[in-house]
């Protein structure tokens, strides 16, 4: 079984774990119309996730500071953050991606009356001039 984790640090604290997490996508985008390798390629991150709402307990809504950030605009140096992306499996971390100067493309939920659950997606870029920042790292032994 394997296990998602994020942490987005650098603003309002943004922590979801294995319970929240249901889908996670990493990318790297060259622009289709390249015949060599592109200077301009892209990192991303995609998350899927189910709302667990803090009603007055200790953890801060996770959610509701995403959506907060979605918000800022570019000339609030907050708009960019470190994202951290650990996969779990079988207690070890088997992949990690961090990009350092993420800024969110597109956060949306979902809340469903009549099942009584929510969903959000969030999709987060590496800004463009700081791709090389970007680390994926594997084969963790422990956490």
């Amino acid at each position: 079984l394997m296990g998602v984790r994020l942490e987005v640090t650098g603003g309002d604290p943004i922590k979801f774990d294995e319970r929240a997490i249901i889908n996670a996508e990493f990318s790297s985008l060259s622009p289709h119309d390249s015949n060599a390798r592109a200077t301009d390629y892209g990192m991303e991150l995609k998350i899927w996730g189910k709302m667990l709402f803090s009603l007055g307990g200790q953890e801060s809504d996770s959610t509701l500071n995403v959506s907060k950030w979605s918000r800022l605009p570019s000339e609030d140096a907050l708009c960019y953050r470190s994202a951290k992306l650990d996969v779990i499996a079988a207690g070890n971390v088997v992949r990690q991606f961090e990009l350092p100067h993420a800024f969110v493309m597109d956060y949306t939920e979902e809340l469903d009356d009549e099942t009584g659950v929510g969903t959000f997606y969030l999709h987060m870029k590496q800004k463009k001039d700081q791709t090389r920042q970007v680390k994926l790292e594997g084969g963790f032994a422990g956490e």
